[in-house]
């Protein structure tokens, strides 16, 4: 005798995507194209599928999904860490857009790989491509040599960056415009009457060097800028950035601004200049980089321009999961936005 719930309510049997498919009122292959968000398929479609995909219980046998598409479902995304610029997974930007790629593959049913080692390199298993261990790769950031990561995404498909607009780049993009946002930095310094501006950074990483350019350009109608602003290079680390700040102001404060490469540099200086006796903002602003979930709740907050992580990560999966669909490439540049808090005086 047969189960009267399942009379009363026939999605509970549905347990393969061609039922899905005959609920829905579409195509088998419709339905795949929604699990993997394809543009093919209208939002409302999408929307339906994954209602009755949720209500049914239908989970995807991804052994055999492999088989038949040749895929691995699985996403590659590589943060090219270096005892050199001592970044870490644990730096609260990387955190951040690994969390927000993370939710927005798990949404389209695809794992995630995470590689400190760029796919270029000669380590082991670098090149997950290659091995049929992912289907594409997300790279976070062009680093201190963009024109490795070219040669690589001539040659491979598909390969989406975390990144700046560039020329000669071989891949399409997501991110913000880091020119831009140094330019909005720079300006509001002036604005505030701040002209004695030490940065703080690496400049010869791309996108770092780009933010640094911005500001300059903002600052250069200034008389004497050459002479009045300062570039301090570094890695990325909280303990560089604090050793280097109490050396530059242990003597006193001439510069009356930082410009930190990132968040974290910033809230490191901060407290170095706390430590000195150094008022922020009343004889030295402050601004970083990235909006980092701790930049409001520092003291004083952190003015920072913002890069939209939760949007930047969603970005990223859904350009690449078009790829793999076989859909034109597209960029996505999001809003550059200045958030002015206390730390500059400006709030």
């Amino acid at each position: 005798m047969s189960d009267p719930g399942d009379i009363q309510n026939p999605v509970i049997r549905a347990r393969t995507m061609a039922e899905i498919a005959r609920l829905a009122g579409v195509a088998e292959s419709t339905v795949s194209r929604a699990l993997s968000d394809s543009n093919r398929v209208s939002a409302k479609t999408k929307q339906r599928i994954r209602a009755l995909v949720s209500e049914s219980g239908y989970r995807i046998n991804s052994r055999a999904r492999s088989l038949r598409t040749q895929r691995s479902h699985t996403i590659e995304v590589v943060i090219a860490l270096s005892e050199t610029n001592r970044q870490h997974f644990s730096d609260p930007f990387f955190s951040q857009i690994i969390a927000s790629i993370a939710d927005a593959l798990a949404e389209r049913n695809y794992d995630l790989l995470l590689s400190r080692a760029p796919p270029w390199s000669d380590a082991a298993g670098a090149d997950a491509l290659s091995s049929n261990r992912a289907d594409g790769v997300i790279i976070i950031g062009q680093g201190r040599d963009p024109n490795l990561l070219a040669g690589y995404a001539k040659s491979h498909h598909p390969v989406i960056v975390w990144g700046a607009d560039i020329p000669g780049r071989t891949y399409p993009i997501v991110g913000s415009d880091n020119l831009l946002g140094g330019k909005l930095v720079g300006e509001h310094l002036l604005s505030l009457n701040r002209k004695r501006v030490v940065f703080l950074g690496d400049i010869r990483h791309t996108e770092i060097g780009l933010r640094h350019r911005g500001c300059m350009d903002a600052l250069s109608p200034t008389e004497n800028v050459a002479e009045q602003t300062l570039t301090v290079s570094m890695p990325f680390d909280s303990a560089s950035a604090y050793k280097a700040t109490r050396e530059l102001f242990d003597a006193g404060a001439w510069h009356d601004a930082i410009f930190a490469a990132n968040d974290a540099i910033a809230i490191a200086a901060m407290q170095a200049l706390s430590d000195l006796g150094v008022r922020v903002p009343e004889d030295v602003a402050v601004i970083g980089y990235d909006d980092i979930a701790l930049a409001a709740y520092v003291s004083p907050a952190l003015t920072t321009v913002r890069q939209d992580t939760a949007t930047g990560g969603h970005a990223l999966v859904t350009s690449m999961l078009s790829l793999l669909n076989g859909e034109a490439r597209r960029d996505v540049v999001l809003p550059t936005e200045l958030i002015i808090r206390r730390s500059c005086g400006g709030a």
